[in-house]
Formats: structure tokens, sequence, C-alpha cells
């Protein structure tokens, strides 16, 4: 059942006009109009309200794709986290995931490409990193290139990564868009 049918029915078993649907969910009378005439999709803060006005979790209201791509794309950016078992996973893993599963969703689509491209441009950060201080390192230069400095840097990519994969995850699992910046387009 489409979301226009399902709305639509709610509303009626609430008895529930447009107007106090509307008061209900503090949304405009066009925006819910728009909804069950199926002229949008309702997403995110929308969504949400729609489902706590009728008593139900925003996943009830989704069709059965959308329900699968509520798992999908927040399964797509946890998986990143296998960067933390080694580097080159963070994009390897999710390339994968992303590979198989893209044609049959735009927005798994979109978000692939985001964490993607985010994730190649961290691992090749992160290498460069690694190789500047490895010649820092046999070169034998000293000053502010110490070893320490390179640490510091290094964890605060991890720190970076790690905290940007959880933000979006969560953000993906209540129907928002990634944000993934600093991402050079590579996809």
């Amino acid at each position: 059942m489409k979301l226009s049918d399902k709305v639509k029915e709610l509303r009626n078993q609430h008895g529930f006009s447009q107007e106090e649907l509307a008061k209900q969910t503090r949304l405009s009378l066009r925006t819910i109009q728009r909804i069950e005439q199926n002229e949008t999709e309702a997403r995110g803060d929308t969504l949400i309200r729609l489902a706590q006005v009728f008593g139900l979790k925003p996943i009830d209201l989704t069709p059965q794709a959308e329900k699968e791509q509520t798992y999908l794309i927040p399964l797509l950016n946890f998986s990143a986290l296998s960067f933390l078992i080694y580097p080159i996973l963070g994009f390897i893993v999710p390339l994968i995931l992303w590979y198989f599963k893209r044609n049959g969703d735009e927005k798994l689509n979109e978000t692939g490409k985001k964490l993607l491209n985010f994730q190649a441009t961290w691992t090749l950060a992160i290498s460069l990193v690694y190789a500047f201080s490895m010649f820092i390192k046999v070169m034998h230069f000293g000053g502010i290139f110490r070893i320490y400095t390179f640490l510091i840097i290094i964890y605060g990519f991890y720190a970076l990564n790690f905290v940007l994969i959880l933000f979006n995850t969560f953000r993906s699992k209540n129907l928002k868009d990634v944000i993934y910046k600093p991402a050079i387009p590579f996809f």
C-alpha cells in the first residue's frame, strides 16, 4: 500500500479531517493534501509527525522498499567502521555492499557515493600522512616533524572518521540525508 493511501485510510479511521490532521501534526494543510494525492513523499520529520499522531512507528507508514532502505543505508554507513580493522577496509567493505545494491534504490546509490567519496578521501589522506611520516623518519628530519606530531594527526583522522560514520548511521536510521565532508568526488 502506498503512503498516500495509508495516510488517507488512517486519517479516516481516526475520524480526522485533513485540517485536523494538519493541526495534530503541525504540518501545513497543503502538505497533508500533497501526501494524500501522492504528489510528494513524506520523509524524515514529516513521517515521524504523522506516525506519532496515529500511534505508529515511522517505518509502519513506509512501503516495503523503503523498509528495506531503513536497514540497508544504516548498514552501508556502519560497514565503514571496518576501517578500525585495517584502514582500506573502510572503503572496500562499503564499496562491495554499494556495488551489489546500488541499482535498486536511488537513495542508497547517492548515500553510497557520498560515503565512498569520503572514505576514499580519508584513505588517501591517511596514506599520505603515513608516507610523509615515514619519509621524515628515513631522512632523519626533526623539529616540528616529530613522530608524535604525526600520531596526533593520525588519531585525529581516525576520530573524525569514527564520529562521522556513527553520526551518519544514526541520521540514515532516522531517514535523513547523510553528511560526509570533506570529500573528493571520485564517484
